[in-house]
């Protein structure tokens, strides 16, 4: 079932929204640096973008299907030379009009956020927006339910490590994978951090 998520934020319906960038993220950045353009999908409020803003890269893009997360995010990030947020279609951009005009990709939400059958649509629209050599760089949240919970129902929807192996193989190559040692309260334990580069 597909989710309405410009209702969702029309309502302040927003659980996924924790204030701040992901802290897997902010910890990377405290050791590595980036370049050229990044692409965020599902940026939602932003502020994965306020991060990635000193990351080193020239250009950083936020992209969201919902106006008023775009809104939100642009508000956000008005101030923040090189940052920019779009409207759209994460597969319908990825493979159109943003094709191969990434160095990077920043995964946080939209992965789980998306119904399962569509993550082979993912893996073929993040390697499209990214140009040959470019890096996806990923928080994948692994079991966001308790164990007596529904691990069915979502989003956001689970993952495991194998099911990740399995869905980026074809088109990406595993530089590194590990846990993060920082993550927001709850999330502890339940997510893994992936470097991926895109194959040719």
């Amino acid at each position: 079932m597909s989710v309405d998520w410009q209702a969702r934020y029309e309502a302040n319906e927003t659980p996924w929204d924790r204030g701040g960038p992901a802290p897997g993220l902010v910890a990377w950045l405290e050791n590595h640096r980036m370049h050229g353009r990044v692409l965020v999908p599902g940026c939602g409020h932003g502020h994965d973008l306020t991060a990635l803003a000193g990351s080193g890269a020239e250009a950083v893009v936020g992209l969201d299907i919902a106006p008023a997360a775009v809104v939100l995010a642009g508000e956000r990030c008005a101030c923040l030379p090189g940052v920019s947020v779009l409207q759209g279609d994460f597969f319908a951009m990825a493979t159109g009009p943003l094709r191969g005009s990434f160095d990077w990709v920043f995964e946080h939400t939209c992965y789980c956020a998306i119904p399962r059958e569509r993550r082979p649509d993912y893996a073929e629209a993040v390697h499209a927006a990214l140009r040959p050599g470019g890096h996806l760089l990923a928080v994948f949240y692994l079991q966001p339910w308790e164990a007596h919970e529904d691990q069915e129902q979502g989003p956001p929807f689970g993952t495991s490590t194998e099911s990740l192996d399995a869905m980026f193989a074809d088109r990406f190559e595993l530089v590194e994978r590990w846990q993060p040692t920082v993550a927001y309260a709850g999330r502890e334990g339940r997510e893994e951090m992936r470097l991926l580069r895109r194959r040719p």
